[in-house]
């Protein structure tokens, strides 16, 4: 007798959607997961070695090649491409949501994370329920500075679950960075209300950035800091980020040096966003006029590391100036070579994104040596093409920070002080 293949069934998620299995155990590791992720908790990492990660279910398995791809490194891609191909075969008799987030994660795995967004924008119109696929088209709206996309997705959420926590953090980040402010704060604060939400935390942090009110920020940081110790290094860290920009609006530099010592950097220095949030406090600790030792030294070997993913041009910014800043400039060439390098490829809009993107890191870099002429030209030449660098406003404002220096000490006549200023 011919044995017959088994009948793909299908058990309910915590969020009322349909899981292709007939195994309650993965149904519970994928519903851990998606707890875990929208609050950005740092057991995420213990999936990758559960039954789920390798279990015959389609969107299980997708799930553990996002948690790679999360990273935005060359290794994590590289770990996150035979999952994906496993994922692709199951998803053949998986659900039409589970193909759509499967083939989601496909794309993003090869690169094109605009075709990515688009399909997970789709899972958000038709299973507004899936906040994990709505989680990581944000994700990637925010690293393309696609904001109104943003909206849009979060929008179609809010509209489905109108007093859902995380969906309401969501988009109170969303309304924030398209420029309501008011809404982005009530949004923020009733999702804070409702759940320990680090992202809503931070969501009403940028709302008290961009409205100036600095004191309120430090006083709504120090309230809700308590719930980041169970978050990943990211929102750990990015948290006490902002906490750190407020001591400094407030004046108190010491206390944001602690914070960046304590609370900032160290916490996983192998995480590239922990290490873009060390250089962007270390280079407004310098604007400032504020020593900060030897700490770029102790940043710039894990930089090294990661000038050759190339995963973000926002990244790859933070990169060449702390490379730069710290006397690193075989690494810093060998970088730009590759961003130029990059410009040389695809289509003409997309040489063009890479020429900018290698201009603005030139300029980072020439502002971190004291060329404050050739810095204020480049940046100044990026022009439009810097908010689909990525990273939220805030993040951005340094860049323009930056230029704005190197503007005004090259029409000084001015040089940085500092080590690569003095080689240069």
């Amino acid at each position: 007798m011919n044995a017959t293949r088994p009948v793909q069934t299908t058990r309910r998620q915590e969020n009322g959607l349909a899981l292709t299995t007939d195994d309650p155990a993965i149904v519970a590791a994928v519903d851990a997961l998606e707890a875990e992720l929208l609050r950005y908790g740092k057991g995420v990492g213990r999936y990758l070695d559960g039954p789920a990660a390798a279990s015959d279910c389609a969107l299980a398995v997708a799930y553990a090649a996002a948690v790679h791809l999360f990273a935005l490194t060359t290794e994590g891609r590289a770990r996150a491409m035979p999952l994906v191909g496993r994922a692709l075969r199951l998803a053949r008799s998986a659900t039409a949501r589970e193909r759509t987030v499967v083939e989601a994660v496909a794309h993003w795995a090869a690169g094109d994370t605009a075709r990515a967004t688009a399909l997970h924008m789709e899972v958000a119109r038709r299973w507004p329920a899936d906040l994990v696929s709505a989680k990581i088209c944000q994700f990637h709206q925010l690293n393309a500075g696609d904001f109104s996309g943003m909206l849009a997705c979060t929008g179609a959420l809010v509209g489905a679950l109108p007093d859902n926590g995380w969906t309401l953090g969501m988009h109170a980040f969303a309304l924030g960075q398209t420029g309501d402010l008011a809404g982005a704060e009530r949004a923020g604060r009733a999702a804070a209300a409702l759940n320990a939400d680090p992202w809503a935390h931070h969501a009403v942090a940028h709302v008290l950035d961009d409205a100036g009110r600095a004191a309120e920020g430090r006083a709504w940081m120090r309230e809700h800091g308590r719930v980041w110790e169970d978050c990943s290094s990211f929102m750990y860290t990015h948290n006490w980020w902002h906490a750190a920009l407020f001591e400094i609006g407030l004046g108190d530099h010491g206390a944001a040096l602690a914070l960046f010592d304590e609370r900032v950097w160290g916490v996983r220095r192998d995480c590239c966003q922990d290490q873009v949030n060390a250089v962007s406090l270390l280079v407004r600790f310098e604007l400032l006029g504020i020593d900060v030792g030897d700490r770029w030294d102790d940043l710039a070997p894990h930089l090294e590391k990661r000038i050759g993913d190339q995963a973000n041009a926002f990244v790859d910014l933070h990169y060449a100036y702390g490379l730069a800043r710290a006397g690193r400039d075989g690494a810093v060439e060998r970088q730009l070579a590759a961003l130029r390098t990059g410009g040389e490829a695809g289509e003409p809009p997309a040489r063009a994104f890479r020429d900018a993107v290698a201009m603005a890191a030139e300029g980072m870099a020439a502002h971190a040596r004291g060329d404050h002429g050739r810095a204020a030209a480049r940046l100044a030449a990026v022009g439009g093409h810097l908010p689909a660098f990525g990273g939220s406003r805030t993040q951005r404002r340094l860049v323009d920070l930056v230029r704005e220096d190197s503007a005004r000490r090259a029409g000084a006549g001015a040089r940085m002080p500092g080590r690569s200023a003095a080689r240069a």
